[in-house]
Parts: structure tokens; C-alpha cells; sequence
């Protein structure tokens, strides 16, 4: 019985597959040469840190995550002012921080001026060559 049923769908995904008809290539081929690119070895210097440097000015996205919780929608709806919501960290626990959405460093919490910041204990970048 499983044999019939194996041989009448594949009767019918053959009979549902278009022909085949010749795709013309939409890009064309064209000559290229070689490019010599200079070796980036260490620390940014010579020719290839000032090409670097170009870069230092680009703005990226950081963040500190407190805590996580999920909830379910019903959970969230009854959000009110007033409302406290469990978090996955101890109070003293260190935070994350992200750059990018990428993990940098664990940090603590720290007041500058008034204002929330965060003080890097532990790097989480990854040594060179690993």
C-alpha cells in the first residue's frame, strides 16, 4: 500500500512541475585582473592604520542588559505603573554589555553625574589567534 501512495504523489509532483525552458544568464562576463592589497599585520600602523582610522568615526550601537524575563502577552498586558517584573540577575550581579548585538564585556553599575553607567570588570573579547 505505501508503494501505490509513494508512485501516485511523485505521478503528481512530475505532473505539477513546469517544464524546464532555458534560463538566458543575466550577468555578463567581463575581463578582470588581479589587485595587490597590502598584508594588515598587528597594530594599525603605516598606510593600512590610516585607512583604518577612516573607520573610527562610524557609530555603533552600545547596550547594557540589566536582566531577562520572558512573559507571555496576557502577562504583559497587566503591565501597570507600579508593577515589578523579575529579572534573571542578583542584585551585585554583573551586567552585559553589547555592542552591535555582539557580547564585549560584563560590566557593574555604576552613578557618574547623576546618571546611570557601567564600570567593565571582565572583557569577554576573544584573545588573538583562537
Amino acid at each position: 500500500m505505501a508503494d501505490e501512495t509513494t508512485a501516485s504523489e511523485t505521478k503528481r509532483a512530475t505532473a505539477a512541475a513546469p517544464a524546464e525552458t532555458p534560463v538566458e544568464p543575466l550577468v555578463q562576463e567581463v575581463g578582470a585582473s588581479k589587485i595587490q592589497l597590502p598584508e594588515l599585520k598587528g597594530g594599525a600602523s603605516g598606510p593600512a592604520g590610516r585607512q583604518f582610522s577612516l573607520l573610527l568615526d562610524v557609530g555603533v550601537e552600545v547596550a547594557a542588559v540589566v536582566g531577562v524575563r520572558e512573559l507571555k502577552l496576557e502577562q504583559v498586558l497587566a503591565i501597570h505603573p507600579g508593577a515589578i517584573i523579575d529579572l534573571d540577575k542578583h542584585a551585585g550581579e554583573p551586567i552585559e554589555l553589547y555592542v552591535n548585538g555582539k557580547p564585549i564585556a560584563l560590566a557593574e553599575i555604576v552613578v557618574v553625574d547623576g546618571r546611570l553607567g557601567a564600570r567593565v570588570v571582565q572583557s569577554l573579547a576573544r584573545p588573538e589567534g583562537s
